[in-house]
């Protein structure tokens, strides 16, 4: 009999079924769990967009936590880098004071002070590399103290705060930027004078000058402008 059934069953011509099986029946949401249905996904609380009183809230608190941080000392650096920048308008009837020496030409700085390009110029380098406000918050020319005053009480000041720092004048190296008068006859007179300001040997300070190919206020005598690097080195 088992035998009858087997060659039945592989027998090509045995009749195939034609019944269709039951269509498959998904759960109700009703149905499914709750912990198993989907749910919107919601961005993370640190990438949602913050209201602008929520911001200010937090940049408030980060400001109290700086606060409340202690004080570090400042680094003890081996040298410190400073630049100087300044410029003036040249004005008819004025002097022309560079580096602390009187040069002859018909026009001069306009100023609060007598207009030195050149030692203002090296005064905030100084400042800079101490990390200290510029000229113009020390000396400030709302100051009538200050009108009319010799650059070279400036440059005092900030070589002052350099050795009250616990620095030296490692060197120096200035640029001046003026279409006219030509300053190579005064150039050893101006850097004579600058190391005695600065307590400096001649071999460190170095002076240059360029014109402006008469481009812009500086090319046409109109202004004159001057850039200083200084390097301090701990004593």
């Amino acid at each position: 009999m088992a035998s009858s059934l087997s060659v039945l069953w592989a027998s090509p011509g045995a009749p195939k079924s034609t019944r269709t099986p039951p269509p498959l029946s998904l759960p109700s949401a009703h149905a499914v769990p709750s912990f198993l249905r989907m749910q919107p996904r919601r961005p993370p609380s640190s990438m949602r967009p913050l209201t602008a009183a929520a911001a200010l809230q937090v940049e408030q608190q980060k400001s109290v936590e700086a606060e409340s941080e202690p004080s570090r000392p400042p680094p003890s650096l081996p040298f410190r880098v400073g630049h100087g920048f300044d410029l003036h308008r040249l004005e008819p009837g004025l002097p022309l004071i560079i580096g602390g020496i009187d040069i002859p030409h018909d026009r001069g700085c306009e100023a609060h002070s007598d207009g030195d390009v050149l030692l203002h110029c090296v005064v905030d380098a100084i400042l800079g590399a101490l990390g200290l406000p510029d000229i113009g918050q020390i000396f400030p020319d709302s100051d009538p103290k200050w009108k009319g005053a010799a650059s070279s009480v400036f440059v005092r000041e900030a070589v002052r705060l350099m050795h009250e720092a616990g620095y030296e004048l490692g060197n120096l190296d200035a640029t001046l930027i003026l279409q006219r008068p030509k300053l190579s006859p005064h150039k050893e007179a101006i850097r004579s004078n600058l190391c005695d300001l600065l307590g400096a040997h001649p071999s460190v300070v170095n002076l240059k000058a360029k014109t402006h190919e008469k481009v812009d206020s500086l090319g046409e005598n109109r202004s004159i402008a001057a850039h200083t690097v200084v390097l301090l080195i701990r004593k």
